[in-house]
């Protein structure tokens, strides 16, 4: 069934003189609990808007799910980078408890809120590592790692627009990140590494009644860390931590892997700290600039190792800034020139050549790192 709903300025802001406005069209979804599609509906409407306002450059605030790594009481924020005027719902569909939701959103978004959100920075997702495998025994939940991972690998292609997201199949641990490793993967076009590990799977006091079946609390806790790989530093790191009943003496409860799993209490819980867990990584990451290693320099023409996945488009106009990392203190960039004012030319899917002024490309060689932004975001 369609359905057109509008809905005048629903959420508001202060608006630069920047803004621009758009119309963006996304998907929301939620399950419905206890039969009150209501609410389901309002839910996955907002997931919908979260997800078009991040693509749009409106700012979201993280607070809605995760505060200090604990689970709270969800609120629905959207700072003054970006003002909704005009929201149409489009669809609604609803396969078994799971209401699907199609929106059309008019955003006022501020482009000049941050020089680096036009362009996708690269990001390797670590497979998750389960620590407290004693406490899995619980469920059987010994592949609950693996599929964390698929599940948020999932939120940041949704929640993360500024991540280019590319899973590892192998776990990655801190220890690991060290010179010459994090040049090794810098040089393969990476820029950042998430690691996370499951630290708690615990079981607490009984919840239930005497008359309900035999449940108790069961804690969840993730330790996630987001790693720079040209300053070699740690960027982020943080604990998530939430709870939800678990029928403790159940023979046969669902795998990780199945929707029956992540439907109960306990895997929705787990599945929205993800969700500000991906959240919480495009607030990292959105105003961090996109980084490239030049593959060639001819004439007055560089080829970056950049492309179409990384959101470039022909006819971009960029600011490029040579970059060199400092010898003595991590986590801090030099800027060795002026910037350097070029346009995009030619473009393949990982590839792009730019020209610019030849007397202004005289110092830039074939392996410098340089900083790349559009123009207009200045």
């Amino acid at each position: 069934m369609k359905i057109q709903i509008m809905i005048g300025a629903i959420l508001s802001a202060v608006v630069s003189m920047n803004a621009h406005s758009d119309w963006y069209e996304a998907t929301g979804q939620a399950f419905i609990q206890q039969g009150n599609t209501a609410q389901a509906r309002q839910t996955a409407i907002d997931d919908a808007i979260k997800r078009a306002s991040l693509v749009a450059g409106a700012k979201i605030s993280s607070s809605q799910l995760v505060q200090n790594g604990v689970l709270q009481n969800e609120r629905f924020n959207i700072s003054s980078q970006g003002e909704i005027k005009q929201l149409q719902l489009i669809s609604e569909s609803h396969n078994g408890n799971l209401l699907t939701v199609t929106v059309r959103i008019n955003i006022d978004a501020d482009t000049s809120a941050c020089v680096g959100s036009s362009y996708h920075k690269p990001l390797l997702l670590s497979q998750v590592q389960l620590q407290a495998r004693q406490d899995a025994i619980y469920g059987q939940l010994f592949k609950l790692g693996t599929d964390i991972t698929v599940q948020l690998e999932h939120h940041l292609h949704d929640y993360s627009p500024a991540a280019l997201v590319k899973p590892m199949t192998q776990i990655v641990t801190a220890q690991q990140l060290v010179y010459p490793e994090t040049d090794r993967l810098f040089s393969h076009g990476n820029q950042y590494v998430l690691l996370a590990t499951i630290n708690d799977l615990s079981l607490g006091e009984t919840t239930s009644k005497f008359w309900q079946k035999e449940q108790k609390e069961r804690f969840f806790a993730i330790n996630v860390s987001l790693y720079d790989l040209f300053e070699q530093h740690l960027v982020y790191q943080q604990e998530y931590r939430t709870s939800a009943d678990w029928p403790y003496k159940s023979k046969s409860t669902p795998q990780s892997h199945s929707q029956a799993f992540w439907q109960l209490p306990y895997g929705q819980k787990i599945d929205r700290l993800l969700l500000g867990v991906a959240e919480d990584i495009q607030q990292q990451l959105q105003c961090k600039p996109l980084l490239s290693s030049i593959r060639q320099v001819k004439d007055n023409q560089i080829m970056l190792e950049l492309g179409k996945m990384h959101g470039l488009r022909i006819g971009d106009e960029l600011q490029l800034f040579q970059l060199q990392r400092h010898p003595t203190q991590s986590g801090v960039k030099r800027v060795i020139a002026d910037s350097i004012s070029l346009k995009i030319t030619e473009l393949t899917e990982q590839n792009a050549w730019a020209s610019g002024k030849s007397e202004l490309l005289q110092h830039i060689q074939q392996g410098d790192v340089v900083s790349v932004r559009k123009s207009t975001d200045f």
